[in-house]
C-alpha cells in the first residue's frame, strides 16, 4: 500500500472530527456577523448579554436558550411559533434558515459542553416529535 493510501483513513477521521462539534468555523463566523447585525442590539453579547436591552433573554450559559431545541429556536427567530405577548420581531423573510442555523451555531460557542450535549438531545427529541418541520 502506498503511503498516500494509508493516509486516507486518518484524513477522513480528522475531517469527521472537525464536523462533530455542530458547526464549522465558516458557519460560526458567518453566524457571528449575522448575530451582531440582527440580534445584538436587543440581546447584547451572545455569552453575557452585556449591551442588551433589559428583560431580553441572554443566550449564554447563564440564560435559558440552551434549554430549547434548534427547531423551536428557528421558529422563534423566524416568528412562526405563536408566543402570547411576543415582543421580538419576526425575521421571516429577512433571515434565511441557513443564516439562523449560523446564529445558533455561534450562540452555542459560549455554552458549556454539558449544555451543548443536553441541547443536542432536546433538538433530537424535537425532530422526532415534529419531523415535518
Amino acid at each position: 500500500m502506498l503511503a498516500s493510501q494509508k493516509a486516507w483513513p486518518l484524513l477522513l477521521l480528522l475531517l469527521l472530527a472537525g464536523c462533530s462539534a455542530g458547526g464549522n468555523s465558516t458557519g460560526i463566523s458567518a453566524g457571528r456577523v449575522t448575530y451582531e447585525a440582527n440580534c445584538a442590539k436587543c440581546h447584547g453579547d451572545t455569552t453575557t448579554g452585556e449591551g442588551g436591552l433589559p428583560d431580553t433573554p441572554v443566550h449564554g450559559p447563564e440564560g435559558h436558550t440552551w434549554h430549547h431545541a434548534d427547531g423551536q429556536l428557528m421558529e422563534i427567530i423566524l416568528g412562526t411559533l405563536n408566543i402570547p405577548g411576543r415582543t421580538m420581531p419576526s425575521f421571516e423573510g429577512i433571515l434565511t434558515e441557513a443564516e439562523v442555523i449560523g446564529i445558533l451555531d455561534y450562540m452555542k460557542t459560549g455554552w458549556y459542553q454539558d449544555q451543548v450535549e443536553l441541547q443536542r438531545e432536546v433538538s433530537a427529541n424535537w425532530e422526532d416529535l415534529y419531523p415535518e418541520k
